[in-house]
């Protein structure tokens, strides 16, 4: 008969790793003992004839063999590390031994340490993130673009979650084993993963059209001349540049798919730029009146 696996998707934050080793433990404790760790998703397999209790350090290690066999002296099985930096240990349970005797850190300097350690890789990426929250702050508040305002505030968040795990992470008397926080951080990555892809298909939904139209002179008047059909596929703020250039008043629309002007210029001579223009969903286009030669430029996102 083949081995009996199963598999764990619980979630859990670098702040609340002692909730995740309590899970190991009452798995162990239930038959299933750990293949292979990680803080999305483990691999377990079923065996009742052991016992084991799970620790976690977490750091970057430069000579992984002699990291691993410093553990095993102070009898700790190594399972396995992942990408970002966590390791997992066990040792076979023994009940007549002492809850202390299955502390991984022989000393609280030891566990600090680790704490710091990441806590350092936390606000370097919080400062970037931070960075990046920024950056399209400024881009909101000088245009405001849906996909903009839904990328900052999921920065925002990201950003608020870190900076909370730090808090938690440098208060020495702080819980690391908090019942709510499996979900609240499932949440969390929820929001980043919804957030980024539709800021990311809001962008590219987003109509962008490029017109330069010129003209020496013309025949006969232009009037009410429509190009340039543009799909509008959510309600957002749009902006305009437009450029127009004419001996004579030219006059430029943009009109909605029920033929009424939702933006109209007439000048001879106009430059503007981020013209701000409310659209619907929908179908748009331009129209263009003359009556003599002409430049017209343009652009829509």
């Amino acid at each position: 008969m083949g081995r009996e696996y199963r598999y764990s998707f619980k979630i859990y934050s670098a702040w609340n790793y002692e909730k995740e080793v309590e899970d190991l433990n009452r798995a162990s404790e239930e038959g299933w003992q750990l293949v292979r760790g990680y803080g999305l998703h483990s691999k377990f397999v079923k065996n009742e004839h052991v016992r084991y209790r799970y620790q976690l350090d977490y750091g970057k290690i430069d000579d992984i063999g002699r990291y691993i066999e410093t553990f095993r002296e102070q009898g700790w099985e190594y399972v396995n590390s992942t990408f970002n930096g966590w390791h997992y240990f066990r040792k076979l349970y023994d009940p007549s031994l002492p809850e202390e005797a299955y502390e991984i850190f022989t000393d609280r300097e030891s566990m600090l340490e680790m704490n710091r350690r990441w806590v350092r890789l936390a606000l370097v990426i919080s400062i970037i993130i931070g960075i990046l929250a920024v950056f399209y702050l400024v881009q909101v508040i000088r245009a405001p673009k849906l996909p903009a305002i839904v990328m900052f505030a999921t920065l925002a968040v990201e950003c608020v979650v870190l900076l909370r795990g730090v808090g938690i992470m440098r208060n020495a008397a702080a819980s690391r084993s908090r019942k709510g926080d499996s979900l609240f951080v499932t949440l969390f990555f929820a929001v980043i993963i919804i957030g980024a892809l539709s800021s990311v298909a809001l962008t590219v939904t987003r109509p962008t059209t490029t017109t330069d139209m010129r003209a020496g002179d013309v025949d006969e008047p232009v009037i009410d001349s429509r190009f340039g059909a543009v799909t509008v596929r959510y309600p957002d703020n749009y902006y305009l540049d437009l450029d127009l250039k004419a001996p004579s008043p030219i006059t430029f629309e943009v009109i909605d798919e029920n033929g009424e002007a939702v933006y109209s210029r007439t000048e001879t001579e106009f430059h503007g730029e981020d013209i701000p223009i409310r659209l619907s969903g929908g179908e748009y286009c331009f129209s263009m009146s003359c009556e003599s030669g002409y430049h017209l430029k343009l652009r829509l996102d």
